[in-house]
This record gives structure tokens, C-alpha cells and sequence, in this order.
């Protein structure tokens, strides 16, 4: 997963740039966009929300890079399973060494930093509880449904 500058339609409107991550998934014949970009495109009130589930234990810059492997991996089996827990975890390691490769073909210092940075807050927190970040994250993509509901019960109930 490899994210870049653009503009999307709406942030045109809204005159602003995002920082994007392709939000499409392969399966039966068709794309979907990603749960995380449909998060960004909701108002600042739910985005709020989002922004309480995010901290330095899971920063939201790694939901950011890394969101579709994110969201294709089985977390709530992981949360109840060690071996599976620490694979996961060795896996999400790897893939912040392919997300600072790319920084680094990039030439892009700020990010190569904090992506070092965040991988070795997850190694040090994490490194002898996998389990715990298992349920970490799949608490996280939880809540985030749980927010597009909300988000979605919202705008149904003021269209009617």
C-alpha cells in the first residue's frame, strides 16, 4: 500500500489536498472503497471521533499507510490467538520496512523519521504482547464501523 498527494474530487470543491491511499480492494468482480477512506470523507464531527482512537501505542499515521492491509487482516482471531497475534505482528513490522524503503526512495526524511519512530514504539509495546495489539486494532476498525453507521443513521435521518 503506497499513498500520495491528489486531489480528489471533493477536496477540490473544499479546495484542499489529501493525502490518499487507493481505496479500492479487489473481490467479486468489483472495487470498494476502503473503510479508512470513507472515514476521511465524513464530516469534522465524526472525524473527531476518529481522531480519540489513535494514539502513540497506535498512531493513526501507520492507519494511514498501511490501511488496507490493515483492514484485510483477521485481528479478532489474532486477539485470540498467540501464534497468529505474533505473526501479524512480525507481518505489520514488515510492512513498515516496505512503507520506509519507499520513503526512502522518496527522499523523504520526515516520513522515513517517523516511520522509524512508530515501528520501534510497536516493537517496544507489542514485541511480548502481540495478542494485546491484536485487540488493539480490531477495536479500532470496530469503532471506525460503528462510526460510518452513525455517520450513515445521520445523513439518512436528515434527507428524510
Amino acid at each position: 500500500v503506497h499513498g500520495d498527494f491528489r486531489f480528489s474530487r471533493k477536496a477540490k470543491r473544499a479546495g484542499r489536498r489529501e493525502f490518499g491511499i487507493s481505496g479500492a480492494f479487489e473481490g467479486s468482480g468489483r472495487a470498494r472503497m476502503s473503510q479508512w477512506c470513507k472515514l476521511q470523507q465524513l464530516d469534522s464531527k465524526f472525524l473527531e471521533h476518529v481522531h480519540q482512537l489513535y494514539d502513540d501505542n497506535f498512531p493513526m499515521e501507520i492507519r494511514q499507510y498501511l490501511a488496507q492491509w490493515l483492514e484485510s487482516q483477521d485481528w479478532d482471531h489474532a486477539a485470540e490467538d498467540f501464534s497468529m497475534a505474533t505473526l501479524l505482528f512480525q507481518n505489520l513490522l514488515s510492512q513498515l520496512d516496505d512503507q520506509y524503503s519507499r520513503f526512502t526512495q522518496e527522499n523523504n526524511f520526515l516520513l522515513q523519521h517517523n516511520i522509524r519512530r512508530s515501528k520501534r514504539n510497536l516493537h517496544n509495546t507489542f514485541v511480548e504482547e502481540p495478542m494485546y495489539m491484536a485487540v488493539m486494532i480490531s477495536k479500532c476498525l470496530k469503532e471506525e464501523r460503528n462510526i460510518l453507521k452513525i455517520a450513515e443513521s445521520t445523513n439518512q435521518m436528515q434527507t428524510d
